[in-house]
Parts: C-alpha cells; sequence; structure tokens
C-alpha cells in the first residue's frame, strides 16, 4: 500500500501511472468524446496544419499555398502522424473522429506520465518525500491536467517536455545561500533540449527561455564567469533545436522569428477594447475594424516582400496595425491586460462544464469577465447535479490553495525580509524554495494578458499547489 513517506520503487510509480491512467481514461471513455467534446476553440488550427501536411502541402494552406506562421508544427505534426495511419479523405473535422480517438488515446496515455514527473520534480524541489506524493496525488485527479489530456490541443504533449525542464533547469543552478552546483552542464543542456522541443509545440518556450536566463542572471549564486558559460550553453542548445523554424520563416519572408503570435493576439483581444473604451462603437464593430485594417496592411506588405523575392506575414502586418493603438494609451492596455492576468490566475478549469452545459465549447466569446464566469459555475447556468458537484470540489480546493498559497507568502517571504537574523534555518529553506518558484509562476501568468483562461496557467499550476502545501506542511511540522 502507497504511504506518503514510500520511496518511489517501481511498485508505487506504476500505481501512480495506472491511477491517472484510468482518471483520464474514464473521463473521454464516458463523457468527452461525446458530441465530439474534445473538439476546442483551437482544435481547428491543428487540424488545418495537419490536413495541410496529410496532403502534402506541410504548414502551407493547401488551397493557395501560403506559409501557416501563426501555428509551429509539433503538434500537428503528431496529428499528422495518425491522419496518415487512418488514410482520411475528408478535410472537414467531424468524420475524422476514429483518428481523433486514436490520438487523444495516445495522447492519454503519454499524459497519464505527468504525476511521475511532478513527482520528481516536487522531490528534486524540495528534498521532502511526502511533499512529492501529495503533489503527484493531487494531480492524478486535478481536472485541469484531465481534461487536458482528453482535447485536441498542445497543453497535454507541451507538459510533458515542460516539467522536465523545470526539473533539469532547477537541478543546474542555485539561488543565494544554497549550496553551490558543482556541474550544471549536463542538467543544462537537458533543460534547454526539453524547453526547445516544447517550442515547437508551444512557442511559449521562447519567453521562457528568457525567463531562464533572468533567473540565473538575478538568483544564481555562482561566479558571473560560470553564469555566462551556463547562459551561453543554455541559449546554444536551445536554437540548435528550434533553429530550423527560424531559418524556414526568415527564408520566406526575409524577418526573424519563430511564432509571430503576438501580432493577431493583440490586435484581436487587446486593441478593439481600447478602441471601444474610446469611441461608441462595440467591440465586435472593434474587432472587424482591425482586422480589415491589418488584412490591408498584410497586402501592402506582401507587395512589398514580393518585390525582394520574399513574402509577406499577415501576423507581422496585424502587430504593425495594434502597436499605434496601444502605445497610444498605454494605461488603458495594462488596465486590459492585469484584467485578464488575474482571470488567468482565478479561473475555474471547472468553468469548461459551462460551455459544455450550454454547447459552446467550440468557440470563444469576444469578451469573458471573471464574476460572470464564477456566477455561470456556481447558479446561474443550468446544468446537472453531477458537474455542479466537481465545480464545488474545484472551488474548495482553489480556496484552500489560495489560503496556502497567501499565508506561506506572508510566512516565507514577508516574515523573513522584516526578521532577517530571526528565521530558523528550515524557514529559510523554504523561502528560497519560494524564491525559485515564484518567480516562474508570475512570469509565465503574466504572458497570458490578451485573454485568459485557467488552462493557460496549466503549466505552473503544480508549482502554485507546492508554494500553498509548504504553509500547510509547516504547520502540520510545528503541530506535530
Amino acid at each position: 500500500m502507497l504511504v506518503f513517506n514510500a520511496v518511489p520503487n517501481r511498485k508505487n510509480l506504476c500505481i501512480l501511472f495506472f491511477a491517472a491512467f484510468l482518471v483520464r481514461a474514464a473521463t473521454f471513455q464516458f463523457y468527452v468524446q461525446y458530441n465530439q467534446r474534445y473538439k476546442q476553440p483551437d482544435s481547428m488550427d491543428y487540424h488545418n496544419c495537419a490536413i495541410s501536411m496529410t496532403m502534402g502541402t506541410g504548414m502551407h494552406r493547401p488551397d493557395n499555398l501560403q506559409p501557416i506562421f501563426w501555428r509551429t508544427p509539433g503538434y500537428p505534426t503528431f496529428i499528422h502522424f495518425f491522419y496518415k495511419l487512418f488514410r482520411i479523405k475528408s478535410t472537414k473535422f467531424a468524420p475524422n473522429s476514429a483518428a481523433h480517438k486514436a490520438i487523444l488515446w495516445t495522447q492519454i496515455t503519454l499524459s497519464s506520465f505527468l504525476p511521475l514527473l511532478l513527482f520528481f520534480l516536487i522531490l528534486a524541489l524540495t528534498g521532502v518525500l511526502s511533499l512529492a506524493w501529495i503533489v503527484a496525488w493531487i494531480f492524478v485527479f486535478h481536472i485541469g491536467t484531465v481534461f487536458a489530456s482528453t482535447y485536441l490541443l498542445t497543453e497535454a504533449l507541451s507538459l510533458l517536455l515542460f516539467f522536465p525542464f523545470l526539473l533539469f533547469f532547477y537541478k543546474s543552478f542555485s539561488v543565494w545561500g544554497e549550496k553551490k552546483q558543482s556541474s550544471f552542464v549536463l542538467n543544462t543542456i537537458i533543460a534547454a533540449l526539453c524547453l526547445g522541443i516544447m517550442t515547437w509545440i508551444r512557442p511559449m518556450g521562447e519567453f521562457v527561455s528568457i525567463l531562464a536566463t533572468i533567473l540565473i542572471v538575478v538568483l544564481g549564486n555562482a561566479l558571473w564567469k560560470q553564469k555566462i558559460k551556463q547562459i551561453a550553453l543554455f541559449f546554444i542548445i536551445f536554437f540548435l533545436v528550434t533553429g530550423g523554424w527560424y531559418l524556414r520563416n526568415y527564408n520566406i519572408t526575409g524577418k526573424i522569428f519563430f511564432c509571430p503570435m503576438f501580432g493577431p493576439y493583440l490586435n484581436s483581444f487587446c486593441a478593439p477594447k481600447i478602441i471601444r473604451d474610446t469611441t461608441k462603437y462595440t467591440l465586435a464593430q472593434c474587432i472587424n475594424g482591425q482586422y480589415k485594417k491589418a488584412i490591408h496592411e498584410a497586402k501592402i506588405d506582401d507587395l512589398l516582400a514580393k518585390r525582394k523575392g520574399k513574402r509577406g506575414c499577415k501576423e507581422l502586418s496585424a502587430l504593425k496595425v495594434a502597436l499605434p493603438v496601444i502605445k497610444k494609451h498605454p494605461w488603458m492596455f495594462a488596465r486590459d491586460w492585469i484584467k485578464e492576468v488575474l482571470k488567468t490566475t482565478f479561473d475555474l478549469h471547472s468553468s469548461l462544464l459551462v460551455a459544455f452545459a450550454n454547447n459552446t465549447f467550440t468557440y470563444d466569446p469576444l469578451e469573458e469577465f471573471l464574476t460572470e464566469k464564477w456566477q455561470a459555475c456556481l447558479y446561474k447556468q443550468p446544468m446537472s447535479y453531477g458537474m455542479r458537484f466537481f465545480i464545488f470540489l474545484e472551488l474548495l480546493f482553489e480556496i484552500l490553495k489560495w489560503i496556502g498559497i497567501l499565508l506561506g507568502a506572508w510566512l516565507f517571504l514577508a516574515v523573513p525580509l522584516i526578521k532577517r537574523s530571526t528565521i530558523s534555518k528550515a524557514r529559510k529553506k523554504i523561502t528560497l524554495l519560494w524564491l525559485k518558484v515564484a518567480p516562474v509562476i508570475g512570469a509565465i501568468v503574466f504572458m497570458t494578458g490578451g485573454f485568459g483562461y485557467a488552462r493557460l496557467r496549466l503549466p505552473v499550476e503544480p508549482l502554485m499547489v507546492l508554494l500553498s502545501l509548504t504553509w500547510y506542511f509547516w504547520v502540520f511540522k510545528k503541530r506535530k
């Protein structure tokens, strides 16, 4: 029988894996597969890219051979393997459900390893078996990771690479007050490899690489000579892995970029809200207006690029249209960005049940408000008692999580800052853990300010749970 101080032997790890698989398999088999609930708002993009690959045009649209920049080829390649295996003939989404189910059963099996990866990540960060087991078992049942494994989206596969990145990245350097790392080379190489491969699936890896550099410079306790060596090694490996896509995009457009997501992101979600708030137009009208401006700008950019033997990138054109609006009203942009960051931070993963209940799960609304989402989850949206039970269960979990985070922030960050000489060695160790982990949480959640929702915080959800548990663990140990 598994106990929370058990060593990670084969038997205990197998129990963890099969429990995770059974929960995910049951969720898909008895619920998500019906009515193709696995088709989420972004699923069509990945489907279309995979169709292009299957038709032999690669990451170019088969109808006009325009290059695709908005999505990276990692996840479409995964889908394409099954489309080719099933010899699909229809370019539409619905008729290919047999291929989709094969994809998702494979994804469910792979994502069942996530609790095991989390066990070793938390153990490396804390050295405490009980904390590692508790976090691992929480994410056997965590509704966000369970649902993510059953959708035709990138989250599940990207987490399989992001958690190992965190594991080896944290092993590669130490913060002030910790014992200095004697060898950083192998851990840095593996961390950069994991992040580079993940970036092909989710381009957020570009920004995480910058974050990793900042943490090494600001928090690392190594000599500057070692810091420079580590940063250089990290980026050499990272760009060796991702460089092919930079080269492809440069050859097509003459511009250096990996995934120009910021263009449509800012032009669809940020600039229209500013225009809406400074004019009498509706948000839908503002979005449509910005879209038409971007299309016009893209045609001009494409003509100019063709004179140089290149192609334009409409996503970069969208960025050119959005930036003047944002620069003119920076405080309004900051206000809206923070609102969406708060939505990512406090949204419920089970709010997807609301979308399932009202059959709106295949598209995102133009704008969402956190308070309205909470109201729909808790009482406004009609749904079954089973759905409501899971919502209230997650709400209870979130309340307990945030109690631990807030009290832990006071105990392990505020108090040590006020009373530097009086904190114990044990508390200092937890404070150092907070210093390593909290910036990663903050930075990744902050990236989601265009349009926030719960699944965008999945990469750092286990770290948030860990920080919360440090307070409960401390109180438990003190009483004991």
